[in-house]
């Protein structure tokens, strides 16, 4: 949130809240007070809540530190302090803070719902300091580096949204920091700051008086920064029921960029500054544009300016180098079309290459399943001719060995037929033939039989004469 730094970095992060209810002792060094912290939506300051925004601040509340800065001879609390550093820790939200929206009735009699939880405060440290929290305005800080939002009108009215953003500390105030926010009330009033840039004058004059005249202080960014805003906003102070004319954008060495409320114009507004005197006025104002515009429009506005600036020699070379820059950017214009044309034509050889090849894969896987249904008819003609001659051979088989099935009994023949596959038609008739001779060996045997031989007598003729032609031998 660059915008409005002085409203930004020194009252966007703090709130006013207050402490109630009895506090209880927690443990012997802790006790136990709850804190009603703020409530949501638009208020009176300007700054509006989300329910979105709400949950990101409750979720980080835990372990955010109770701090205050105690003046002990004052017997009082005073306000933020200049520095975040200043002052004690007197307490800490715990991890598990019994966090409500709890309704509460303000003093301008309307009733709120405000975000509560519970504090535990240092009281065996700091016991008299810690017990008077809870009769303190308290005011809670935000992480000024996580702070993010934007000016909106809601209901017809111009609030700063916030959309992002942390606790920092919940700081305890005194009795003279007035709080601006009804009931647990957002911010402290502008009069604290006011308080602090009196007591750093006040300081100063001191210094002067003191004997240091000749020192000459340089103001910082955010003392001009402030000193404008002064300047620019006479009305921003109780008297002039704080009205804003203008908001701070940016601060140069010259001038600031401003934001005009009532015109809804930036302007830049000059100033002079003596370091002397650690002062500063504001010499004149003017009108000035922010415009939206990306990188290249960025890019040409830039070289109109520099070519205005430019004398015609300069313009002249400037437009023969940007003609020059054109030239070649042609070139590879048309180097890349020449390259996209070989491109297109090695893709359009790829296509045809993939057709190609899908084709002969397609033909291949043809020429695969035909070879497959001739293996499958083939063995199908096998399966069949092995099977046809198989039973041939059975057959023969079994014409041997019925050859044998009246020279040897049934049971002998029995197991050549169950085991028939295991010999040839040879080897059965081999074997059939042994065992024919081991059961039947008179049949080989040798035997005296009688024969006829023929007389040798005179020439007989007839039947009767060739028959005794042969004597019984």
């Amino acid at each position: 949130m660059e915008v409005q730094q002085s409203m930004d970095k020194k009252e966007l992060m703090k709130f006013s809240l207050s402490v109630y209810g009895n506090i209880t002792q927690y443990n012997d060094v802790l006790s136990k007070a709850r804190v009603r912290i703020f409530y949501k939506y638009g208020n009176r300051n300007g700054t509006y809540i989300t329910d979105e925004f709400a949950e990101k601040l409750v979720s980080s509340l835990p372990y955010v530190p109770v701090k205050g800065i105690y003046d002990k001879e004052e017997g009082d609390y005073t306000d933020h302090g200049v520095m975040r550093t200043e002052g004690r820790i007197y307490g800490v939200v715990p991890e598990n803070p019994n966090f409500a929206w709890e309704e509460h009735l303000d003093e301008d009699g309307k009733v709120r719902e405000y975000a509560c939880a519970d504090v535990l405060l240092y009281t065996g440290i700091y016991e008299n300091e810690a017990l008077e929290i809870a009769q303190k305005a308290q005011s809670m800080e935000l992480y000024a580096s996580s702070l993010e939002g934007d000016w909106k009108y809601i209901d017809g009215k111009r609030y700063f949204v916030f959309t992002e953003g942390c606790f920092l500390g919940l700081q305890v105030l005194g009795d003279n920091v007035k709080p601006c926010f009804e009931g647990a009330a957002f911010y402290t009033l502008y009069d604290s700051i006011r308080q602090i840039v009196e007591k750093i004058e006040q300081y100063e004059l001191k210094l002067t008086d003191g004997g240091a005249k000749n020192m000459n202080f340089k103001l910082s960014d955010d003392q001009k920064y402030n000193m404008i805003f002064d300047l620019l906003n006479p009305n921003f102070n109780e008297a002039g029921d704080w009205v804003i004319n203008y908001f701070i954008c940016d601060v140069y060495d010259e001038y600031a960029v401003t934001f005009s409320v009532t015109e809804r114009q930036y302007e830049r507004a000059y100033y002079s500054k003596d370091d002397k005197t650690d002062s500063l006025e504001i010499t004149s104002q003017e009108r000035c544009y922010i415009v939206d515009v990306n990188e290249s429009e960025k890019h040409a506005l830039d070289i109109l300016q520099e070519m205005n600036n430019h004398t015609f020699e300069n313009v002249d070379a400037k437009f023969k180098d940007l003609e020059g820059q054109n030239n070649k950017l042609n070139e590879k214009i048309q180097e890349s079309e020449i390259k996209i044309e070989e491109y297109e034509t090695q893709v359009a050889t790829l296509v045809k290459d993939k057709e190609s090849a899908e084709t002969e894969l397609e033909e291949t896987k043809n020429n695969y399943q035909n070879s497959l249904d001739q293996i499958s008819d083939l063995t199908e003609q096998v399966d069949a001719l092995s099977e046809f001659k198989k039973q041939v051979e059975t057959n023969e088989k079994e014409n041997v060995i019925n050859k044998y099935s009246e020279q040897l009994e049934e049971s002998v023949l029995e197991p050549f037929r169950n085991e028939i596959d295991k010999y040839t038609k040879e080897e059965l008739d081999k074997e059939l033939a042994f065992v024919l001779v081991q059961s039947k060996p008179a049949l080989f045997t040798i035997q005296n039989t009688s024969s006829y031989v023929p007389k040798d007598d005179d020439v007989i003729l007839g039947i009767e004469d060739i028959l005794n032609k042969y004597e019984n031998k």
